[in-house]
């Protein structure tokens, strides 16, 4: 199930970027989102000055995969606002690590294995804006972290489903991943899987309708229904959360 529409790999002049796409969501027209692979053999520190990318000091003194990996991310938040009246393409790091975005755009970056993905929005409708992305999780990692996760309702729920079950787990989870991210500045604490269950599921609209268990906030009290976006691509899926 194959989700995205997209205009077709872009080939990046530099091989540290070997492959990136932008997406264009025709069920979310607000949303842009941009994805790209990265080589970690061709990785040098100077990738920064050259794709005019700042390099902060605590990501200049982190490890080889964490600088790679901020470089990616901001190299795909810069393709995105390329789309966007806005005066800078930096993204600095904010409170909680957070991505800060140049307002008045909301924005959100994330990282799996190789991969970076981006998704930014100018809409006046959303107060956070978050996507995650995540390789499938095997079957024996499923039965590991299954319990944590999910509870039996939604596990009974992805079963009644003829898509495989690790992908669906995959979606969840990243889902979860996705609203921990968006609410936690609501809710200032964090919170766990079980704050959230999976009520509905609509593959072909690609949407996963949560309900939260417990109050977050005021504005996002128990029994509050999010709904997100899930989107399969080869051996990954990534979700997205705008609220």
């Amino acid at each position: 199930m194959q989700a995205t529409e997209h205009a077709g790999g872009l080939v990046s002049a530099n091989p540290f970027i070997s492959e990136e796409y932008f997406f264009e969501l025709h069920d979310r027209a607000d949303i842009r989102v941009h994805m790209c692979r990265f080589s970690p053999e061709q990785y040098e520190d100077d990738l920064f000055h050259r794709f005019g990318i700042h390099c902060p000091d605590q990501i200049s003194r982190a490890v080889p995969k964490r600088r790679m990996e901020y470089l990616a991310g901001r190299y795909s938040a810069k393709a995105t606002l390329q789309a966007f009246p806005v005066e800078t393409s930096q993204v600095i790091i904010g409170a909680n690590r957070c991505p800060v975005f140049p307002s008045p755009l909301m924005g959100s970056i994330s990282h799996s294995q190789n991969v970076a993905c981006c998704s930014v929005s100018q809409s006046d409708g959303i107060t956070a804006l978050v996507i995650d992305i995540e390789h499938f999780i095997a079957g024996e990692q499923v039965i590991d972290i299954g319990d944590s996760v999910i509870n039996d309702d939604e596990s009974r729920l992805l079963i009644s489903f003829s898509c495989p079950y690790n992908q669906l787990f995959t979606a969840v989870f990243s889902a979860k991943e996705s609203l921990f991210k968006a609410l936690y500045p609501q809710a200032g604490f964090y919170f766990g899987f079980d704050y959230a269950a999976l009520r509905h599921l609509e593959p072909d609209n690609h949407i996963m309708v949560f309900e939260l268990t417990k109050p977050i906030s005021k504005a996002f009290p128990q029994g509050k229904v999010i709904f997100t976006k899930y989107y399969f691509m080869a051996d990954k899926v990534f979700t997205l959360v705008a609220v």
